[in-house]
């Protein structure tokens, strides 16, 4: 598609974008590879380290952030999808790129691309390396968009992998067993460079993979451990390397595998950080990540968490049952491609109360077909259905009462959704937690 008139903001680069490429998803990585060498660019930043997984990249990349910027290097950060705006998807030095940026950005890759389309993650991917490139940033931290192996940000050779973690999900892209998944997570690994999962017991698949290509794999309570308690958390690494930390801003035990696994790949590509552990130390009080279990409210509570897929669930649970039980109402939105079964079986005993709408985008499953794939495990009595989110949102909070808790879960959308109707109501926030 050729451009007729160039946009003159970000809005409508955005939804050119969207309509440039007639996939959402394609994994021919021919084409932005073709655009990427116009770029004419040697390495996008100093140290590159990327990060896949079915959960836990968000939380990886804002724990390796954190810490590098606290310990003075320039830090570029490539993330999806966004929650409120789409400048949180490429920040430098922990600050969201401004509009003028990204409009030169776009405006080079337009001109170079020819007639090469491009989709609108592959547009944003090569933004991001052009503004890391320009900025000269000494590390570029890039999240996966979608599995690893085929992926947009996996056209480049990153000095150091990590992978969060393996679950079940997109399986139509990538396969229906935890090995196909793992294989496809394990294309972001290079020969001779460090790959670094963050969860225990790798799938042999992993382990397989990473000894053929000549990749040096650590793994947690193999190479790494951690031992949480109540004021502090102890972190041991693979080159022997012992540290005391506050506990991290981020709630869920499971977040301390994503912050073992970030330090063990800076022990691996900046051992000499470990000499200033002050600094260490304030990068974990000061990591921020929006909708993983965030408290939004603290009377009455409201907790917002974007799990999407049967792990996070699972996660999402676990984090739920730590806190004192209570009337719960739980307001809902998913993705037609999601299982609701596992993203709502978990919640059966907590939840009083369902309420689920329809998101805003084409890919929202329709509220009323949410509540029937419910049914089979939740009383229908139980569920209540809305058009969309705002009026779920606004029903579920008319029938809370102060010492009632509200959880919004099942999509970035739904979570994106809550914030911006929370800011057109002008909810006050109590308590924000990252």
């Amino acid at each position: 598609m050729i451009m007729k008139k160039h946009p003159d903001n970000l809005h409508d680069w955005l939804e050119w974008q969207q309509e440039l490429h007639p996939k959402n998803i394609d994994f021919k990585l021919e084409r932005i590879k073709s655009v990427y060498k116009k770029l004419n660019i040697d390495k996008i930043a100093k140290k590159i380290i990327i990060v896949a997984g079915t959960n836990g990249k968000g939380s990886t990349v804002a724990i390796l952030e954190s810490i590098l910027h606290q310990n003075d290097f320039s830090v570029g950060t490539f993330s999806s999808p966004h929650i409120l705006a789409y400048n949180e998807r490429i920040k430098i030095n922990k600050k969201e790129a401004e509009d003028s940026l990204l409009l030169e950005a776009f405006e080079k890759i337009n001109e170079l691309r020819g007639d090469t389309t491009l989709t609108y993650f592959e547009f944003a991917t090569l933004s991001a390396f052009y503004i890391f490139n320009k900025l000269n940033v000494d590390y570029a931290i890039l999240e996966v968009g979608l599995g690893g192996r085929l992926d947009a940000t996996n056209i480049i050779d990153s000095d150091l992998s990590i992978i969060s973690s393996i679950g079940i999900d997109h399986t139509e892209f990538l396969g229906t067993t935890i090995d196909s998944i793992a294989l496809e997570k394990a294309g972001v690994m290079r020969p001779f460079c460090s790959c670094i999962y963050a969860d225990i017991n790798p799938p042999s698949s992993l382990l397989s993979y990473a000894k053929n290509n000549g990749t040096s794999f650590l793994y947690n309570q193999n190479d790494f451990s951690f031992k949480i308690s109540n004021d502090s958390w102890v972190w041991n690494g693979k080159n022997g390397t012992t540290v005391d930390l506050p506990l991290l801003p981020l709630i869920g035990d499971f977040q301390y595998n994503h912050a073992g696994a970030a330090l063990q790949a800076l022990e691996i590509i900046e051992p000499d950080i470990f000499y200033s552990i002050d600094k260490i130390r304030k990068g974990i009080e000061s990591i921020v990540l929006l909708g993983r279990f965030q408290i939004y409210n603290n009377k009455p509570e409201i907790i917002l968490d974007v799990a999407h897929n049967a792990d996070s669930a699972l996660k999402l649970k676990a984090s739920l049952d730590k806190f004192p039980k209570k009337n719960t109402i739980a307001v809902v939105g998913f993705l037609e491609d999601k299982d609701v079964y596992s993203l709502t079986k978990p919640f059966v005993s907590i939840i009083n109360h369902w309420y689920c709408g329809t998101i805003e985008s084409k890919r929202g499953m329709n509220s009323d077909e949410i509540k029937t794939r419910m049914k089979s495990v939740i009383d229908d009595n139980l569920i209540k259905t809305f058009e969309n989110m705002e009026k779920a949102f606004l029903s579920a909070l008319l029938n809370l009462k102060n010492e009632d808790r509200l959880i919004i879960y099942g999509s970035f959308y739904t979570v994106s959704e809550f914030l911006i109707f929370s800011k057109k109501q002008n909810m006050y926030i109590t308590n924000e937690s990252s």
